[in-house]
């Protein structure tokens, strides 16, 4: 595409050029005829295919030089969008790749001694390595028949240790995850539906991951991680390896 609007624009400065000389060669052919000829008026009937063929040579080469002019814009244009948009594409593609590794979770699993450990040391290893502002990570439990999954552990979670957040299977997103033992995602979070707070003040991430951790097709818990940047395919795809990892290690704990 930049190659064709790159032609156009040659091809259209060439027309201004040639409209330019044309121009310069047509004024000066007009101020000699009358002498060459002999003639004291310039403006005789005969005169008049020339006079057409010169007002369409002005015509053709103002449209060219219009063109040209409109042609360098568009390249330019055109030109700086492409180059942002490989620039982006390429932050993109390194964005998921810059900290990304599987080797980081199973060491911190390995340094882990208790159930609750191996949830926490998983859970802030990966909102590191995918860059999240927070997390949060539930474990399944049964009791007179009724499936629920509780709080264990978290990441920058700004509530206090001792309180207990517990859904049954099904209920919201965390339940639904839970029951489907499927994977949610949702880019747009409502506003104060997630509230990250520091030192500098408050604030609301707008990209919600909810991955259910499994082991043999028996969801163990859940994990909900919160981001203000977009959670990409490949990010998406380490969490879930991860969370495997995790589940897979807290049922051997356990067994």
């Amino acid at each position: 595409m930049i190659r064709i609007l790159k032609n156009h624009y040659k091809v259209s400065l060439t027309l201004a050029t040639f409209f330019i000389l044309g121009m310069a060669a047509s004024l000066f052919a007009i101020y000699s005829l009358p002498s060459s000829l002999h003639l004291s008026d310039g403006y005789q009937p005969e005169f008049i295919n020339v006079y057409v063929v010169i007002a369409i040579t002005f015509l053709l080469g103002g449209l060219g030089l219009v063109l040209a002019l409109r042609y360098k814009k568009e390249v330019v244009i055109f030109r700086d969008r492409a180059i942002e948009a490989a620039a982006a594409k390429k932050q993109e593609a390194d964005k998921g790749k810059t900290t990304i590794s599987l080797e980081g979770v199973n060491a911190s699993l390995d340094h882990a001694k208790t159930k609750k450990e191996i949830l926490e040391a998983g859970l802030a290893t990966i909102c590191k390595q995918i860059e999240a502002g927070q997390g949060a990570i539930y474990t399944a439990n049964e009791k007179d028949g009724k499936r629920t999954v509780e709080l264990q552990g978290g990441y920058a979670l700004s509530i206090a240790e001792s309180t207990t957040i517990s859904y049954e299977f099904g209920e919201g997103l965390i339940g639904q995850a839970a029951a489907s033992g499927q994977s949610l995602y949702v880019d747009d979070v409502p506003e104060g539906y997630i509230k990250i707070v520091s030192g500098l003040g408050s604030a609301s991430p707008k990209n919600l991951l909810i991955v259910a951790l499994k082991h043999e097709g028996q969801v163990l818990g859940v994990m909900e991680i919160a981001s203000f940047t977009p959670i990409s395919e490949d990010q998406r795809k380490f969490t879930e390896e991860s969370a495997q990892l995790i589940a897979d290690k807290i049922y051997t704990k356990a067994s």
